[in-house]
């Protein structure tokens, strides 16, 4: 019984040192740099390093049982228990020195696992196996000693008790059973009738550059051909400057501001994680998929929960500890326990040769050459062909993100020497838009080769506008097999109006959280004012640009700027220190506007202050200037 006691206790202690060393360290890091903990209070801070943990301890515990409790049946075996035990919590260890060493080379030297490739890999897979050896056997002594040390023993089941306690409490308060368990929750009737859905959003698309919208400019010869099968919006305006926002108020129809989801680090939290068009579709059976761009564009670090079954390349593995905490376990925890996961698992599978971690920065940033957007389209059509469930994909079409670009066409291009242009070059962005179109007509292609075309609605649309902008118009366009009489019914639409869109095409219902956009196809639809936001801040991460967290200031924080568009007038206000409002016309705007529609500029310095109080920021109203 003594040594019965001596290996649990043993395994106890050595779990929770391991764990809370652990948790410490990568907490420290992440609040002494911008993160999603940025405009957390330091109470907050505090809690997250508090369940993480204790959940990392109940977790290593769990993982441990197996190992225990063989221990308990040859307790005479010292030597063999003491390396049974260290394995688990050397590994972790290792990985833990692992990330301290590639936070300080990135950060000093600018260099890390991320951008490591053939040698340096191989050194990086030595220094673990390195680490490791010494972690290992520094503990597997430690343990030895421990249990060879004759003392006191005040109860022999008392560590039993506790380790079978913390393991049992932890998984009946904090863990759910993943729905892949319960495949007949979903009937398969029920997605009888679905289409495939492919929605294609572009990064940076003015619809004034294409000749679908009546540019001088052939640079849409494919949509110009088929114009007359598409349902077209003329005046589709984003909510975001930032693609972020944009995208996520696409997935979600509410606004960046409801949200807080603006630019990286930001990421959703509470109910707006699981309230999206892709978790509404899986429930109605259909398989999801994103071919993105990690760090910008990815339903996992955006913190959309049970979204995509596959994201960026990444099957999403739903049987991950973090992906089985309930809704129970808090939030900003789960978000960290999720960054100390991927940070792990990716620079695992990195220097062990499994899969190679892409350099998000230097691809947007540097490179700007290879955004494999072709291998997005063949993903798409490799995820329908081979899904018997209706699928919806979404596409983050790169090419046309500036300001260099690299498109295939030379059309307009021809002579530019694309090595060292300057930055928004408008020959070679009309260029990347040929691009655009060619891919779509591939897109077209290959699902009429594999028959689906017939049975697929795409939706394409852009982030935001040209050089960031939320006053250009963008284009906007559904491809509806076997329709003739749908119609846009309203001059002006916003994101937040595609999920509710694409929702009322499969006769679904809106939920109640998704208010703020209406379906474009609306019979009683009024034309209702565009709200948008952006950040003027940002500064380079070690995987991508991430909002300055000098500027993360109250009351409004990330939110540098608002706008409002009322039918083809655009009002501007400075969120900053001194507020300031700027008017001006939408430029080239399809149609016109009566003067006896137009909201008061009372009205729209209201209708600002309204969409800001019931988001729920502090702030003097009085504050806000008329508008000039």
């Amino acid at each position: 019984m003594k040594n019965l006691s001596r290996i649990w206790k043993t395994n106890l202690a050595i779990n929770l040192i391991s764990g809370i060393v652990l948790v410490f360290m990568e907490w420290l890091f992440f609040i002494t740099k911008p993160s999603f903990l940025s405009t957390s209070s330091f109470s907050d801070k505090l809690a997250v390093l508090f369940y993480s943990t204790v959940f990392v301890f109940g977790m290593l515990l769990l993982l441990s049982l197996p190992i225990i409790i063989f221990c308990s049946f040859v307790q005479s075996r010292t030597r063999l228990i003491s390396h049974l035990l260290t394995i688990i919590p050397a590994i972790m260890l290792t990985f833990l020195a692992l990330l301290m060493i590639d936070n300080f080379t990135y950060t000093m030297f600018k260099f890390g696992i991320s951008n490591s490739s053939g040698l340096r890999r191989v050194i990086y897979l030595f220094v673990w196996l390195s680490l490791f050896t010494l972690i290992y056997i520094k503990l597997t002594k430690s343990v030895f000693h421990k249990l060879s040390t004759d003392a006191p023993e005040h109860s022999a089941y008392l560590p039993v008790i506790i380790t079978l306690f913390i393991s049992v409490l932890l998984t009946s308060l904090f863990f759910r059973l993943p729905t892949e368990l319960f495949p007949d929750k979903i009937e398969a009737s029920s997605t009888d009738g679905f289409p495939n859905i492919i929605l294609v959003t572009a990064d940076g698309v003015n619809a004034k550059n294409m000749s679908l919208y009546g540019y001088e400019r052939e640079t849409t010869p494919f949509l110009d051909s088929i114009k007359d099968q598409l349902v077209i919006s003329n005046n589709h305006f984003t909510n975001s400057a930032n693609t972020g926002g944009a995208i996520v108020s696409i997935l979600n129809g509410k606004y960046p501001t409801t949200t807080r989801m603006l630019y990286p680090p930001d990421i959703l939290k509470g109910d707006d994680s699981y309230e999206h068009l892709p978790g509404i579709l899986r429930e109605n059976g259909y398989y999801t998929a994103q071919f993105a761009v990690e760090h910008y564009v990815d339903s996992t670090t955006q913190n959309m929960q049970d979204a995509f079954d596959e994201s960026n390349g990444k099957k999403v593995n739903r049987f991950l500890p973090t992906n089985l905490l309930s809704e129970r376990f808090p939030t900003d925890s789960r978000l960290f326990l999720v960054e100390v996961e991927s940070r792990i698992i990716d620079r695992a599978k990195h220097i062990f040769f499994i899969e190679s971690m892409e350099n998000t920065f230097l691809q947007i940033t540097k490179m700007q050459k290879d955004y494999k957007d072709i291998e997005k389209i063949d993903d798409s059509i490799r995820v329908i062909s081979e899904t018997k469930q209706p699928v919806f994909v979404h596409i983050h079409w790169m090419g046309t993100h500036g300001g260099r670009y690299y498109p295939d066409s030379t059309k307009f291009s021809a002579g530019i020497d694309r090595e060292n242009q300057e930055p928004w070059i408008p020959d070679l962005y009309d260029d990347s838009i040929v691009d655009l179109d060619s891919g779509l007509e591939y897109l077209f292609t290959e699902l009429s080769r594999i028959n689906e075309l017939s049975d697929t609605i795409i939706l394409l649309t852009s982030d935001h506008g040209h050089q960031f902008t939320v006053k250009n118009r963008l284009p906007m366009f559904l491809y509806i097999p076997g329709n003739n009489l749908l119609q846009i019914r309203s001059s002006n639409t916003q994101h937040i109006d595609i999920a509710p869109t694409i929702l009322d095409l499969l006769n679904l219902d809106q939920p109640d959280w998704m208010f703020q956009g209406v379906s474009m196809f609306e019979e009683n639809r009024k034309n209702d004012l565009v709200f948008a936001t952006g950040t003027l801040r940002s500064v380079g991460g070690k995987v991508g640009n991430i909002l300055d967290d000098d500027y993360l200031l109250p009351p409004f924080y990330q939110f540098d700027y608002m706008s409002i568009i009322d039918c083809d007038r655009y009002y501007w206000i400075s969120l900053e220190e001194h507020y300031y409002w700027s008017v001006r016309s939408i430029p080239s705007y399809a149609g016109t506007c009566n003067i006896s529609d137009y909201l008061s500029k009372s009205e729209i310095r209201n209708a600002l202050i309204d969409r800001l109080v019931t988001d729920g920021f502090l702030f003097d109203e009085a504050a806000i200037p008329e508008l000039p």
